[in-house]
């Protein structure tokens, strides 16, 4: 998975769409964004006693102890093969899983040796999609709460891979609550077991590119490239 994505459901879908799950969610509705990067605000549902609550985070896992902020370009992904040994994911594997709500993502397909063209691709049939993740909790340079969050990828599946190798790891909302609620061994099981998403995805303006680039315009489709 690339590092880019968006966030524009309301919080009514997010709770409709992770039933049987109950999620606590703010009382305002999030901003949209049409081109999530690195380092920007997210949100991740992490456990809780009522099942789920959604809290806003910072995209890039920063574990306490990483020196300064810098890792987080790093760990935007946590790879499933290796996210249980890795040292800035390990911890939060055992303890600190989350569920990350997106409303699709951006991959890049390499055309030819100098082109790459950005595809958006999202869930079929649904507004919103949650994929497997990480969070962590530890102090910024101010000394205040620092919640940062990574999401875990996968080999892509056949339906992606001609655009990109990797994909996130996107669960149905039967599993939430023992993906946020299991044990580390529960959570590998899920992770190998659950089905591949029914994701769908078109070519977008290269415009996306960039992050100051925003709004709907991103999403919408354009005309397919040449293939050479």
């Amino acid at each position: 998975m690339c590092g880019r994505d968006t966030f524009t459901a309301t919080w009514a879908e997010v709770q409709a769409f992770s039933q049987p799950l109950a999620i606590t969610t703010p009382a305002e509705e999030a901003e949209p964004n049409y081109n999530r990067a690195p380092t920007q605000l997210g949100w991740a549902v992490v456990a809780s006693d009522k099942g789920g609550q959604a809290l806003p985070m910072r995209w890039g896992l920063l574990p306490p102890w990483a020196k300064d902020t810098k890792l987080a370009y790093s760990t935007i992904n946590a790879r499933l093969e290796s996210v249980a040994e890795k040292p800035a994911f390990r911890s939060a594997w055992k303890q600190r899983r989350a569920l990350i709500p997106s409303t699709g993502y951006y991959e890049w397909m390499q055309l030819d040796s100098k082109t790459k063209q950005p595809y958006f691709i999202h869930l079929d049939g649904a507004p919103v999609m949650f994929y497997a993740g990480l969070w962590e909790r530890r102090s910024d340079e101010a000394g205040n709460e620092l919640l940062t969050y990574s999401v875990i990828t996968r080999a892509a599946d056949q339906t992606v891979e001609t655009i990109h190798d990797r994909m996130p790891l996107v669960l149905p909302p039967t599993v939430f609550e023992d993906w946020l609620h299991g044990s580390a061994d529960d959570a590998m099981a899920i992770a190998h077991a659950v089905p591949s998403a029914p994701l769908v995805f078109h070519p977008v303006d290269r415009a996306v590119g960039n992050v100051r680039n925003r709004g709907p315009q991103l999403i919408e489709p354009i005309a397919p490239p040449r293939l050479l």
